[in-house]
């Protein structure tokens, strides 16, 4: 009997990361509102009510797949050593832009594709994890670019210029290989594209807000100051 009091909350642990694993691919690949629990629960191999019973709805199975996925995937160390770095706001961007790159660039796992679908099309149930969760790297993020242009952290133009530094990165996460491979040849081969995709993005993302922050500085002039 004690056996099986001790083991019955391993095997409900079990069953729930069962259910988490099977979740994260189907949420990554059809969004929160296209999946079912009939569907997790198949993919689990698990009976139907395995969701309900186990976390009490989708609902709260995404938002632990969401926090899961955001756990395993985002390095907040690794940007936070970025930030409070002494170097220069050029290498913090460089240093960050490598650090993503090499997050989404290799076959994305159902991780990676579940928050990259997250921050395109936004579950109504993600508010849990959003405070938590995303805003903390976003911050980090957010406070390199400002430096970096020499904005407050609050100024739109920051705002923007977060939107054209993460576009290419959720491209990389979301886009079906073999058709990214067709359009841009070369880009989704990991072994020959990692380190010149890298390389360009450092020259062409600084390169955008070099401009973006001259313009800042002197709104009424376009190309000089």
């Amino acid at each position: 009997m004690k056996r099986t009091a001790r083991s019955k909350p391993k095997a409900c642990q079990r069953a729930r990361e069962h259910l988490v694993e099977a979740a994260g691919g189907v949420f990554a690949e059809k969004g929160y509102d296209a999946a079912t629990s009939k569907e997790i629960c198949e993919r689990a191999g698990m009976n139907r009510a395995s969701v309900n019973y186990h976390f009490g709805g989708i609902e709260a199975l995404y938002a632990e797949t969401l926090a899961r996925a955001h756990r395993r995937l985002v390095a907040r160390e690794a940007l936070e050593d970025i930030a409070l770095s002494e170097a220069s706001a050029n290498w913090k961007l460089h240093a960050f832009i490598a650090l993503i790159v090499r997050l989404a660039l290799p076959t994305p796992s159902w991780e990676m594709r579940l928050l990259s679908r997250e921050f395109l099309f936004p579950a109504p149930v993600r508010e849990a994890c959003v405070d938590s969760d995303f805003l903390p790297e976003l911050s980090v993020l957010r406070d390199v670019i400002a430096e970096f242009i020499g904005a407050a952290p609050d100024a739109p133009v920051v705002g923007r210029a977060i939107l054209t530094v993460v576009a290419p990165v959720l491209i990389l996460a979301i886009s079906h290989r073999g058709m990214l491979t067709n359009i841009l040849p070369g880009v989704a081969d990991v072994s020959e594209e990692m380190d010149p995709l890298i390389d360009h993005l450092e020259r062409f993302i600084p390169a955008g807000l070099e401009a973006v922050a001259l313009q800042f500085r002197c709104p009424t002039l376009h190309f000089a100051c």
